[in-house]
């Protein structure tokens, strides 16, 4: 799933009615029915208008909204996007239609358009009810980028967040995973500033960090998988805020990487040493083997540390 956007400023009334309107004002109602607890309530009029979403000339978009009537005497009508210039004038229409339901049921209208020329923002527009004879309750606008219809959120759902402030702004839902995830994740290479969060148990194999790559994965819940390498100058990092049941990672090529474990115990094994380390011997011409203890890594304020558990390399004889 990719990150999606609402592009709607003001979807569900949360706040106020901002933005909602028609051939008459609605009034903000609380209401039942919907997964929103407020909704825009036309009595007089023939033709609504939802809060607006911002647009891009040339991008085509989904606008849609969830509505109820009171009685069955209107069928539904005409469904357009009105597309609108940065001074809010109006450039165009992009019409669809759409159906009403019977007495107290909630359907959903939408209607697909392309933005045109100097367009900055989307309204989405319903008419042929009249609302004086059929009263209607319409809430949860949803507009955004491509023709498919998506599952409506806003900044309250699950996952997402608000752009700006709650309830009266743009909302995002990013790209997550939310079960355990057990397949290979892409390598974050060549310079890439890509990033992967795992809110759950990650069962897969992590991307290596190579290649001057900037990028980082955050693992919230347990790990068990195979911690990647930190190689070729990396400058990424692995974050896990459970317990890791994995290898750690090795640490080569002048790694500029950092793995971090704050939330948990680690019960994995120790990296190998290798390649451009900090850790040199003095000895010009050594003719008999250093004796180490196996090296740990360690964790003391944001920063990863290796180090010996007990004292320096000791010199012996085979």
């Amino acid at each position: 799933m990719a990150t999606r956007h609402n592009l709607c400023v003001n979807p569900a009334l949360a706040n106020d009615e901002a933005g909602w309107g028609g051939e008459a004002a609605p009034t903000r109602q609380a209401v039942t029915g919907f997964d929103r607890p407020f909704a825009a309530r036309y009595t007089t009029g023939t033709f609504l208008r939802t809060a607006p979403g911002a647009v891009v000339p040339g991008q085509t978009y989904r606008a849609s909204a969830y509505l109820r009537p009171s009685n069955t005497f209107s069928a539904g009508g005409n469904g357009y996007i009105e597309w609108r210039d940065a001074a809010d004038g109006v450039l165009s229409y992009s019409m669809g239609s759409y159906t009403l339901g019977g007495p107290g049921e909630v359907v959903r209208a939408s209607v697909t358009g392309t933005a045109p020329a100097n367009a900055a923002r989307g309204h989405l527009i319903l008419d042929g009810v009249n609302y004086t004879v059929t009263t209607v309750d319409a809430t949860m606008c949803l507009v955004e980028a491509g023709s498919d219809l998506g599952d409506y959120f806003d900044g309250d759902s699950a996952g997402a967040s608000w752009d700006g402030t709650p309830g009266s702004s743009s909302s995002t839902l990013e790209d997550a995973i939310t079960g355990t995830l057990a397949g290979g994740l892409p390598p974050l290479d060549a310079a890439g500033a890509a990033g992967l969060s795992v809110p759950a148990t990650l069962a897969g194999t992590l991307p290596g960090l190579s290649g001057n790559s900037d990028g980082g994965v955050l693992v919230r819940g347990p790990l068990a998988a195979g911690l990647p390498s930190l190689a070729s100058s990396g400058a990424g990092h692995v974050l896990v805020g459970g317990q890791v049941t994995a290898g750690l990672p090795s640490l080569l090529a002048a790694a500029d990487a950092v793995v971090f474990v704050p939330g948990g115990p680690v019960a994995a094994g120790l990296p190998p040493l290798a390649a451009a380390l900090a850790a040199v011997s003095e000895v010009a011409e050594l003719e008999v083997p250093v004796r180490v203890g196996p090296p740990r890594l360690g964790w003391p304020v944001g920063a990863a540390r290796l180090s010996w558990p007990v004292g320096p390399p000791v010199l012996g004889e085979e």
